[in-house]
């Protein structure tokens, strides 16, 4: 895909017309808007070594948690670039599906961006979210996501779903009680269709999540990076 024509196939799912996307060069990034990490990444003028550099941080940072996703980046990764989007800083992923050789746009962002806004009740239970998973949101990204749609990834801080909000009909139908509080729960990871890897803050211990839906019962006493790694890679072909 041409550099014009992807351009065009971004901008189609920035959500805001207003907005357009940016694919900028680090030196023109003011100085502690981007972490140093990322600006190591991108002052190789060499994509070998971009790569490279960049793919020791996911191992650095997930390496035991996500290996079949870090693997299947250092087979099919083409691509990085620095994007910028109305203010917002990302590293945009240019990944080769290995059924359809197509390419396959992904977004890392900013940690520095992490935007708790509307999420206070995330925020307030941040400090009992397990280690390894604020780690990735604190220094590698907020969110790593398929841009298109905003999901098949784990979602940037602002789109974490917050259980406790709504009313889930699923819940009336259920025979046994439920077993997560979902005043403390959170989907961190979204498939775009409804099914939400849940990590419940107050019980959360060895990696403890929860596979949540609108529609089918709850399947409890999973291992969350498990199921994350095994979704990424299915989002990736």
């Amino acid at each position: 895909m041409g550099n014009i024509d992807k351009m065009n196939f971004l901008n189609k799912y920035t959500f805001n017309k207003s907005l357009k996307v940016e694919l900028i060069d680090v030196h023109d990034v003011d100085k502690g808007t981007l972490p140093e990490s990322w600006n190591e990444v991108f002052e190789n003028d060499e994509l070998s070594l971009k790569i490279k550099y960049l793919l020791q941080l996911w191992e650095n940072t997930v390496g035991n948690d996500l290996r079949n996703t870090i693997a299947y980046l250092n087979r099919h990764l083409r691509d990085i670039e620095l994007m910028r989007l109305g203010e917002r800083y990302f590293i945009l992923y240019s990944i080769e599906s290995s059924k359809t050789s197509e390419l396959l746009f992904y977004v890392g962002g900013n940690p520095l961006e992490k935007n708790f806004k509307n999420q206070e009740e995330l925020f307030n239970d941040w400090a009992k979210i397990p280690e390894t998973l604020k780690n990735f949101y604190e220094s590698l990204h907020d969110g790593f996501y398929y841009f298109p749609s905003r999901s098949m990834g784990l979602d940037a801080v602002e789109n974490v779903t917050y259980l406790g909000e709504d009313d889930w009909e699923i819940v009336e139908e259920m025979e046994q009680p439920l077993e997560i509080q979902l005043e403390s729960s959170y989907g961190f990871f979204s498939n775009g269709m409804g099914r939400y890897v849940v990590v419940d803050a107050n019980d959360c211990d060895n990696d403890k999540a929860t596979l949540w839906s609108a529609s089918s019962l709850p399947k409890y006493d999973l291992k969350f990076w498990n199921v994350v790694d095994e979704w990424i890679v299915i989002g990736f072909n």
